[in-house]
C-alpha cells in the first residue's frame, strides 16, 4: 500500500495539537493533517482544521468521529465527501461539545481503494467548574497557544523566492524557493503580454524551480507564487528583466562539429529554367549548395541561409541532365556534406536551343593539361571562349579549397600545383567565369596519385 510517515506538532513538552500523515505510493503521494485550531466556549464548539492533498489516482473518503472513554466512537461531524484524484481539500470542522459529550480525541479516517489511514487530534481542555479561575487560565492558554499555532504553523508564509533581477533570453533559469505553514504553493511564469511559459502546484516546502527562457519571451517575464491554506493565503510576484545574449548563435555553435539533419526538395523532377527550393536542417554557421551533373560540371550555386531554405535557379541549358544537389555545411574547422538527386526536364516555356544562356554555355569550356597528376606536378587550367575575369579553385571532395588563382579578362590560362597525397585522391577544378552581367561555373575532375 505504500509507506506512511506520521508527525505530531504543537507545543513542546505538552500534549500535541494534532498529527500529519504522508503516504508514499507508486501512483502518487497522499498527504493529510488534522489539528485543534481553537475552542469557542460561548458556542460550545471545538474547532478542528483539516487538510487532505490527494495526488493518488483513486478518490478518497474522510470521516470524522470522536473517541469516548470506555464507549463506542461517536460521529462528530457530517464529513463524508469524497476527495477526487489530484485534488486538495482544506476545511474547518466544528464539533458541538454538547452533542458529543466528553471525549479523548477526534479521529478522521481516510480510506480509498487501496489506502487507509487515520489522523488524530486531542479534545479541547475540559473546564473545571469548581475552580473558575483555573478554567479562565486554561481558556486563555488555549487561545494564546491556539493563536500562536495558527499564526506560526497553519498560516502560509513565503520565506524565499530567489529570482534574479536580470537573465538572458534563451538561457536556463533556476529559482530556489521555501515556504512554511499549512498549505500549498501554485506558481506561474508568464511573459509581459500574458503568454504562459510554465505553471505547477507544489506541496514540498522547499526546492528549486527550473525554467527554460525562450528567446522570443520579450523584454520581461513575471514569476507569480500563490500560497493558500485553510487558515490563510499569500500571493507575491517577481519581475525578471531579460537581456539578449551577447554571444551570437553562430559563435555559440562554432565549437560543435558540423551536422546536417535534413536535406529535402519538393520533387526530384525539375523543369529547366525554373527555381529549385531546397530545405535543410543543420547546426552550421555557413556553407554552400551546388547543383552538379554526372560529369562534374557545376550548373548552379546558392549560399546557406539561417532560415533553413535556399533557392537555386536551374538554367535552360541543363535540360535532360541528371544532377545532384550537394550541401556542404561548415562549422569552424569541421564540414558536413549531404546530397540529393534531381532530374532536369525540358522547359515547357521555350525550346532548349533557344533558352537564354544556351549559346553562352556552348562557347565556354574548361580544359586541363592533364586529368591525372602526381604530387607537385603543375596543371595548366585553360578557359576557352570569350569571358571576363574568372576565379579558378582546386577543391577536395568535401568542398574545401586547396588552391586558387585568377584568370583576368583577355587571358585564358592559370597554373595550379597538384597537392601532396599518400593515396589516390580525387579533386575538382572549379572555374567561376563571368561574361557581361552573367556568371557560370565550369568543373573538371583531377586525380592526384603518388608515383
Amino acid at each position: 500500500m505504500g509507506q506512511i510517515a506520521l508527525r505530531s506538532y504543537g507545543r513542546r513538552g505538552s500534549t500535541p495539537f494534532g498529527t500529519r500523515a504522508r503516504v508514499a505510493l507508486g501512483q502518487g503521494n497522499v498527504e493529510g493533517g488534522l489539528a485543534l485550531a481553537g475552542i469557542d466556549r460561548r458556542a460550545g464548539t471545538a474547532i478542528y482544521a483539516f487538510r487532505l492533498a490527494n495526488q493518488h489516482a483513486q478518490p478518497l473518503r474522510p470521516h470524522i468521529t470522536c473517541l469516548r472513554p470506555a464507549a463506542a466512537p461517536m460521529p462528530a461531524y457530517t464529513l463524508d465527501v469524497p476527495v477526487a484524484p489530484f485534488e486538495i481539500t482544506e476545511t474547518i470542522l466544528p464539533v458541538r461539545l454538547a452533542e458529543v459529550g466528553p471525549f479523548d480525541r477526534a479521529i478522521v479516517k481516510v480510506s480509498g481503494a487501496d489506502i487507509a489511514f487515520t489522523l488524530e487530534a486531542p479534545a479541547p481542555p475540559r473546564r473545571n467548574n469548581r475552580v473558575r479561575w483555573l478554567g479562565v487560565a486554561a481558556s486563555l492558554a488555549v487561545l494564546i497557544f491556539g493563536g500562536a499555532f495558527g499564526a506560526a504553523t497553519a498560516t502560509p508564509h513565503l520565506d524565499l523566492l530567489g529570482t534574479p533581477a536580470r537573465a538572458f533570453a534563451g538561457s536556463q533559469l533556476d529559482v530556489p524557493y521555501a515556504f512554511r505553514g499549512w498549505g500549498s504553493m501554485q506558481y506561474t511564469l508568464q511573459t509581459k503580454d500574458g503568454r504562459q511559459l510554465a505553471a505547477g502546484l507544489l506541496t514540498q516546502r522547499q526546492g528549486t524551480l527550473h525554467f527554460a527562457v525562450p528567446r522570443n519571451a520579450g523584454a520581461e517575464i513575471v514569476l507569480a507564487a500563490n500560497l493558500s491554506g485553510p487558515l490563510g493565503a499569500m500571493r507575491t510576484s517577481r519581475r525578471i528583466v531579460l537581456a539578449s545574449n551577447p554571444l551570437s548563435p553562430k559563435l555559440l555553435l562554432s565549437d560543435a562539429p558540423a551536422r546536417i539533419d535534413e536535406l529535402a526538395i519538393a520533387s526530384p523532377l525539375i523543369r529547366a529554367g525554373s527555381s529549385l527550393k531546397i530545405r535543410y536542417t543543420t547546426n552550421a554557421s555557413s556553407g554552400q549548395l551546388w547543383a552538379i551533373d554526372d560529369t562534374g560540371r557545376l550548373w548552379a550555386t546558392a549560399e546557406l541561409s539561417p532560415d533553413g531554405s535556399s533557392v537555386m535557379n536551374i538554367p535552360q541549358a541543363a535540360a535532360g541532365r541528371k544532377m545532384r544537389v550537394v550541401l556542404r555545411a561548415r562549422n569552424g574547422a569541421t564540414n558536413a556534406v549531404s546530397s540529393v538527386g534531381i532530374l532536369v526536364l525540358p522547359s515547357t516555356a521555350a525550346p532548349e536551343g533557344n533558352a537564354p544562356g544556351a549559346a553562352q554555355a556552348q562557347t565556354l569550356s574548361l580544359d586541363l593539361s592533364s586529368d591525372n597528376a602526381a604530387p607537385g606536378d603543375e596543371v595548366v587550367v585553360s578557359i576557352r571562349g570569350i569571358h571576363g575575369d574568372s576565379r579558378v579553385s582546386l577543391t577536395d571532395a568535401t568542398g574545401n579549397t586547396v588552391e586558387q588563382g585568377d584568370v583576368p579578362a583577355g587571358q585564358d590560362a592559370v597554373t595550379l600545383s597538384a597537392p601532396s597525397v599518400k593515396t589516390e585522391t580525387t579533386y575538382y577544378v572549379v572555374a567561376s567565369v563571368s561574361s557581361g552581367v552573367s556568371e557560370q561555373s565550369l568543373v573538371k575532375k583531377l586525380i592526384v596519385a603518388p608515383r
